[in-house]
């Protein structure tokens, strides 16, 4: 497997991530995965997203993982961590989240390529990666389908999913402190096929020694997105 340190451009601004994949697929079909809010332990190094990128050059995709502006390496207008961190804070409290929208819709283009463009890019996106990669994921053209793992049903709103036609998986869990099953469950019944809804049991919304299940779950979903088109 090999993981190659990479950089690309939102607004300016220099984003660091990491391109994994099997060193004799070159030409493998992408994924691009959106890391949790940096506020709450989001960063491409979390344990969900780096078992993404694990298994899914295991399962012959190639990944990009990355942080947003102000996270590890990333370039970021503001400089001290408390200015980060206030930054990063507005996102949460009123929904300001523009600029990491911004970070995740330049990613694609970059990983498109890198690979086989023919394909097209799949995204994965976990807790606020969910919102941000369902966003991007939906409107647009390159990406063909996108799987989100504790989708915060409830918190944000999904409103933009509702005219959206392209495949989606949504997984979530028991104890997930970012939404309820209530919420999850109401939420995914506005949302318009094609769609599926995949409880993970016994669990909460870290995901500890589940994450292979859920990546092997994820990368399934792709594997029959490519088979169907």
């Amino acid at each position: 497997m090999i993981e190659e340190r990479v950089h690309f451009y939102a607004d300016g601004l220099k984003l660091e991530g990491i391109v994994t994949y099997q060193e004799d697929m070159p030409a493998a079909p992408a994924i691009l995965l959106c890391s949790p809010h940096p506020n709450l332990g989001g960063d491409m190094d979390n344990n969900v997203v780096m078992g993404l990128a694990k298994v899914s050059a295991e399962m012959g995709f190639m990944s990009l993982r990355f942080n947003y502006r102000g996270v590890g390496n990333s370039d970021c207008h503001e400089k001290d961590i408390a200015q980060k961190y206030q930054y990063w804070d507005v996102s949460l409290s009123d929904g300001n989240y523009s600029d990491a929208v911004a970070d995740t819709r330049a990613a694609p283009a970059f990983l498109s390529a890198q690979t086989d463009a023919k394909n097209g890019v799949f995204i994965a996106g976990y807790s606020f990666g969910a919102v941000m990669g369902s966003i991007v994921g939906g409107d647009t053209a390159r990406v063909n389908g996108f799987a989100t793992i504790s989708m915060p049903f409830g918190v944000y709103s999904v409103g933009f999913l509702r005219r959206c036609n392209k495949a989606k998986l949504f997984i979530y869990s028991q104890k997930d402190f970012a939404t309820t099953v209530d919420d999850t469950i109401k939420g995914f019944a506005q949302i318009p096929s094609p769609k599926i809804l995949e409880l993970i049991e016994g669990s909460d919304h870290f995901y500890r020694e589940q994450e292979t299940l859920i990546s092997q779950k994820v990368c399934a979903f792709f594997q029959e997105c490519l088979h169907y088109d």
